[in-house]
């Protein structure tokens, strides 16, 4: 579902050519990489018939006691939207059609569905600069990304 609530378009949407770099999938957690992730899937795609999604997951820690409050699952929800509000209209403004999607689950392995549902041609994603020992001990979307993608990933510092 898109920000705005409405679904998400298929994937032959008008607007853009199929697959290439004119489909832009940028995954999205609001941190200072991944709005620069955005901001450079912006400008890849400005000019062009190119669209764009901005895909942000969350994954509810099992390990987490019960119950979980509203407040406490949709805080970071409300968050990456506001953001993602935000670079949708600047993406508007540079001629760029772009949609914010939310989804639950597996952050790496949504948006990988996202790239495969909207036939992206390329994922753009910002990393939080984990050390090796980092990766290792807490995993890394932007790790499992290069690793799983069949379409080529950016990773943005």
């Amino acid at each position: 579902m898109s920000a705005g609530g409405e679904s998400a378009p298929a994937p032959g949407g008008a607007g853009a050519p199929p697959g290439g770099l004119g489909r832009l999938v940028v995954g999205f957690d609001a941190s200072p990489p991944a709005i620069r992730a955005a901001r450079l899937a912006v400008e890849l795609a400005r000019g062009g018939r190119a669209r764009l999604w901005l895909v942000f997951a969350q994954q509810i820690d099992p390990r987490l006691a019960e119950p979980r409050t509203e407040e406490m699952v949709s805080t970071p929800v409300r968050a990456a939207r506001k953001a993602m509000e935000s670079l949708i209209r600047e993406a508007r403004n540079a001629g760029v059609e772009a949609e914010a999607i939310v989804r639950e689950g597996d952050p790496a392995g949504a948006i990988l569905a996202a790239a495969r549902e909207f036939n992206a041609g390329m994922i753009l994603v910002g990393t939080r600069g984990l050390g090796a020992a980092a990766r290792v001990l807490l995993g890394s979307v932007s790790s499992r990304l290069v690793a799983e993608a069949s379409v080529p990933v950016t990773v943005v510092p």
